[in-house]
């Protein structure tokens, strides 16, 4: 710990980077979400000729949203960061080993965020050069990556549940409930691994499980996780402060 760093300066770059969480969520659900067509998806059980026709008539905002989702997309790492520093203090016998996992999960999550959005992109950029098939396999790529990558995910919330549990504060950094539902959230996704065995249904891709209530809760951990970090950060600075005025005396 440097003395000579104030407060202020040690954590500004925490609250920023955590501040892109609600940023990257506001601009996933509008480009990827709405100018994309993913809110809701395409259903599965569209022919070729149905998805195709979608994509020709519709090629200019999917490239919008695309290009926009691949360009905020990043911003779910630099969130990331922001709460395995907040992880870091709650792991005070210096084993790291959850906010590691934390941060390699939330960071390597950008993987299929971006990765996905590259496919519906380059079935837009030709629609019309391109024959039904092969636009419906593209915009089924892009759906089979961002469900069935889930597993980084999960990895990433529950070691933040973990690492919560194991907070020996008074009052923990985050509260018993959330680290629950970050553990719970993150195990639910294991329900995307029916996604492929249904193209119609709760467990299609469109399907009320699916989607519906997947994202929503991915949605709100993301919220939640935001709003405890922004918490956490003033305690820490309290914790800080009275850190360093011990080493002056």
């Amino acid at each position: 710990m440097n003395p000579a760093v104030s407060n202020a300066s040690y954590f500004k770059y925490w609250r920023f980077c955590a501040a892109m969480g609600p940023v990257f969520l506001t601009a996933f659900i509008i480009c990827w979400g709405m100018l994309g067509y993913n809110i809701p998806p395409i259903p599965a059980d569209f022919t070729a000729d149905q998805l195709a026709q979608h994509f020709r008539t519709h090629a200019n905002e999917v490239r919008a949203g695309m290009v926009g989702a691949m360009l905020f997309g990043v911003l779910y790492l630099p969130w990331t960061l922001s709460i395995t520093k907040v992880m870091e203090k709650i792991e005070t016998d210096g084993n790291h080993m959850m906010s590691i996992l934390q941060m390699w999960g939330g960071g390597v999550t950008v993987v299929p965020l971006v990765t996905s959005s590259v496919f519906w992109l380059t079935g837009a950029y030709r629609p019309d050069d391109l024959p039904p098939f092969i636009l419906q396999m593209l915009y089924d790529m892009g759906w089979l990556l961002i469900d069935l990558f889930y597993a980084i995910t999960t990895i990433a919330m529950v070691a933040v549940g973990v690492c919560g549990l194991t907070d020996k504060r008074a009052k923990p950094l985050f509260p018993r409930w959330l680290c629950w539902y970050n553990i719970w959230a993150g195990l639910s996704f294991l329900f995307e691994l029916l996604m492929p065995f249904f193209k119609s249904g709760l467990f299609a891709r469109q399907g009320w499980l699916n989607f519906w209530v997947e994202f929503l809760v991915w949605f709100i951990y993301i919220l939640l996780t935001t709003l405890y970090v922004f918490k956490a950060i003033p305690r820490l600075e309290q914790e800080r402060t009275a850190q360093l005025a011990t080493a002056r005396q």
